[in-house]
């Protein structure tokens, strides 16, 4: 592993089997979350030419070479390995290496805590997105053939045992309830998750006028 983010020059680094414990894992978990933390970096980048830490052209520069990151990622042309520590530093190695000292800019105005913060929300608002989709594909199913079985009857069943006369029609329909529920209820997450925690940096604000509304938008 290269040399940490925040290791101190001229001080050794961690021991080996205490960040194999802490962080044994953590660049697998980015690898699924590397295109949100690059989808945050454009943001971000809009933000700091806002308030003029990036000019016009920087800030042109910069979405494209993000664009061509998320390419590459994509189709596998990059990845993220253990010359890494996380994506975040991933990500920044990759803008140097393409725009030299432009690259190292994107870190300005946050810090690693709330770039995985806001990759998490984002990641989790997808996945919401989807698991909504999917439960309302369901449900449409149910009903379109409740509707076709509307008249087929079976026994409803109580106690173990057969009861009242039923049809297909309203068990599946019943299902189709549930699965709009679980529709619902992942809408209802997605609002409650959806702010953005870019400009609280290492959790105690920073002394600059981040555009914290542009970016979240």
């Amino acid at each position: 592993m290269s040399d940490l983010l925040w290791k101190k020059s001229g001080t050794a680094g961690p021991d080996g089997d205490v960040m194999e414990f802490l962080a044994g894992e953590d660049l697998v978990l980015d690898r699924g979350l590397l295109l949100f933390d690059i989808q945050a970096s454009a943001a971000h980048a809009n933000g700091l030419e806002s308030i003029g830490i990036l000019d016009k052209d920087e800030n042109t520069r910069m979405q494209e070479a993000l664009l061509i990151l998320s390419g590459e990622y994509r189709n596998g042309k990059r990845t993220l390995g253990e010359e890494f520590e996380d994506g975040h530093s991933a990500i920044e190695a990759w803008l140097i290496d393409m725009l030299g000292p432009l690259g190292a800019k994107i870190h300005t105005g946050r810090s690693r805590n709330d770039q995985v913060a806001v990759a998490m929300r984002l990641y989790l608002k997808d996945r919401l997105a989807r698991l909504s989709k999917i439960c309302t594909r369901i449900a449409t199913v149910c009903l379109d053939r409740a509707e076709a079985e509307k008249d087929l009857p079976i026994p409803g069943h109580t106690h173990m045992q057969k009861a009242m006369p039923s049809t297909a029609g309203l068990w599946l329909a019943g299902h189709a309830e549930a699965f709009i529920d679980n529709a619902e209820f992942s809408a209802r997450v997605c609002d409650c998750i959806d702010a953005s925690p870019l400009g609280t940096a290492s959790g105690f604000g920073i002394n600059l006028p981040l555009a914290r509304e542009l970016v979240a938008e």
